[in-house]
Formats: C-alpha cells, structure tokens, sequence
C-alpha cells in the first residue's frame, strides 16, 4: 500500500493519453499481459476484523480502508491489460491488537485467497499472510497455506511488534520458507518508532513504508537470513524503496569493517545479496527510482506490482501506462517487466 491513491488523484497524463498507450498495438494491454505480484485484496472476513479492531485509517492513510470486491478487481486487471495477479493482505496484516485472534485473522485471509484462486483460475494467485511473531502458529499456517490451499508464497511486513525480518526469533519460519523455495514478498508498515513532531498528521504510507522497508531488509540480509536460507526469494518492494540511494554507502561501511560483525563472522556481501533479489515497481518509479534500481540489480529481477486497490483506478492507470509508454525502456524491458520476469520467477520451482 503506498499513498498513491486519493480520493481525487492528480494525473500528470491526461486520460485520454493514457488510452492511447494502453490500447497501442505493441506495447499495450492486449500485446503485453501483464502479471501482478503486488496486489492487494480485502476479503469480508478481513475488513471485518479491521472494523472490530477500530482500524478505520491504517497507517494514516487517508483514504481509509479501500473498497474492493473481485470483480472490480477483474474490471482493473482486464483495463489494464493485467492477465493474472497474486493478491496479499497490506498492512497492518492479521495482528491488529490484543484483543484480536492474529492466527484465525490470517488463516481466514488464507482461506479467501485460496477461494479467489480457485472462483477465478488463471486470473487470481495469493500470498499467505503468516500470524507473526507467533513462529508455532506461522509453522503450522505455512503448512496449511502450501499443501492445503495451494499458495505461491507469503507475503510478510517489515516487522510485527516491533519484530523485524532478520530478528533470530523468526529463524524457524525462514527455514521452512527457505526449504519451500518461497516466493516472499516484503511489504511495508509503520515503523516501530515513530519521531515525536516529525510529519505527524501525514500518512505513514507516504514516506515512512519506505523506511521501514530498507531497514528491514537491510536487517535481514545483515543477519544472514539468505545466506542460511538461499532457497528463499526475495521480492523487494517499491522499486527497493530507499536502498539503490543507500547500496554502495552501505557497501562501503561493510569494506572499512573488514567483512566481519561484533561476532567476529563474516558479513554477507550486501550489493551481490541484493543482485539476488527480486524488487516490484508498484507506485511511482518512472522516471528517476527505476533507473536507480536498474544500475543496482540485473533487469531479469523486475517484477510488475499494481498496489490495487490501494492505488484506484485512474492513478493505477497511469502507472500502468507510463511502464507501457515510457522511453527509457525498449520493448525487450517492458514485456521482461510486466510479464516474462514474473512467469519465470513463478514456474522457477
């Protein structure tokens, strides 16, 4: 979820634009099908629980919880050219206080992924949502998410309570996800920690998610989680949010440490770690994020992410459209980022 949608979003292509580049014949919705694995569903049961939580605005994001149902999750995808999509729960997930049952939050999520998949073969996949931090239960919601209901992955948030991806807690849970070859996608929430005084009001979705994504995985890969873990694969959203900016810094600082931590043991290579991942461009990557990301990581490692329906309907176009559209990319880029990049990773098993 980012702050791309409003309730009156601001287009800096006209529409009548954005048409034209959907409906071209080599480039457009009916040439290139695209394939999402950035997207987001909100099943009855989950946006009951957001309601019994009192979770009406999560993460500040102003436009509230979205509505979405199916079809007009079908009427998006067939507008824009999109042939199926992975749907995940976003933030703030199953833990939303408490007073709430996180394992029967996620595994009726779960369930509604798996009905999706099964009413809309072809067009709908999902991504188990794990009750973390609570590493039994996610054991056991792993092995009902794979073997039962047919999932191609997880999706996870940065942290849970404050539990970061990385954290040594979490380590059974990245095992088994590493056996299973797991497709993982990281998706954002609210810092643990917000500053006093700083941007208060404004939703968290803005800029903090993107924070929030570099520490985690920049936690994450520090740990030596992937590196224990190699069958894990890794999708880093938000075009790598703020980590192509921050890669050769942080590189830098591991070089004059000499390679090894407080322990005493070696430290992963952080830009050959990220070279290994995958990273989604849902929200607006075009034209400086992406051309940062793509100095960083091969081009076979870009994955098509819409954000639906928490970017809506004219916004998500205008994305769409400026992939299809733009000039820095041949034709070669777009098919391998809207479609190719994704069937691979995905028939990879």
């Amino acid at each position: 979820m980012t702050t791309e949608a409003s309730a009156a979003p601001m287009n800096l292509r006209a529409d009548a634009e954005i048409e034209e580049i959907l409906a071209d014949p080599r480039t457009g919705r009916a040439a290139i099908r695209a394939v999402d694995l950035h997207t987001h569903f909100v099943p009855a049961a989950y946006r009951a629980a957001l309601a019994a939580a009192g979770v009406t605005h999560p993460d500040g994001y102003q436009a509230g919880v979205p509505a979405w149902s199916a079809r007009d999750h079908l009427d998006q995808m067939d507008h824009l050219g999109i042939e199926t999509s992975l749907v995940s729960i976003s933030s703030p997930g199953p833990d939303l206080g408490p007073v709430t049952d996180t394992t029967a939050v996620a595994r009726s999520a779960n369930e509604a992924g798996a009905r999706l998949a099964a009413d809309h073969p072809g067009r709908f996949g999902f991504l188990a949502t794990l009750p973390l931090p609570d590493v039994d239960a996610s054991l056991k919601v792993i092995e009902e998410s794979f073997d039962q209901f047919g999932t191609r992955g997880v999706a996870l948030l940065t942290h849970t309570r404050g539990v970061y991806l990385g954290d040594q807690r979490l380590e059974p849970v990245m095992a088994e996800l590493g056996r299973r070859r797991a497709v993982v996608l990281v998706h954002p929430t609210e810092p643990a920690c917000l500053v006093p005084g700083v941007m208060e009001g404004w939703s968290r979705t803005m800029f903090e998610f993107f924070f929030d994504t570099t520490r985690a995985v920049t936690n994450l890969i520090f740990a030596g989680v992937l590196e224990r873990h190699p069958g894990i694969r890794l999708v880093i959203p938000h075009a790598g949010a703020a980590i192509p900016a921050l890669a050769q810094r942080i590189q830098r600082n591991v070089l004059r440490a000499n390679r090894a931590n407080r322990a005493g043991r070696p430290v992963p290579d952080y830009l050959e770690t990220l070279r290994r991942c995958y990273f989604d461009v849902a929200g607006s990557v075009l034209p400086y994020q992406l051309a940062s990301l793509r100095l960083l990581v091969p081009d076979a490692n870009v994955l098509y992410g819409s954000d639906f329906p928490f970017t809506g309907h004219a916004l998500g176009a205008e994305l769409n459209a400026d992939l299809r559209g733009s000039e820095q990319l041949s034709l070669t880029d777009k098919r391998a980022f809207l479609r190719d990049n994704a069937l691979r990773l995905l028939s990879d098993d």
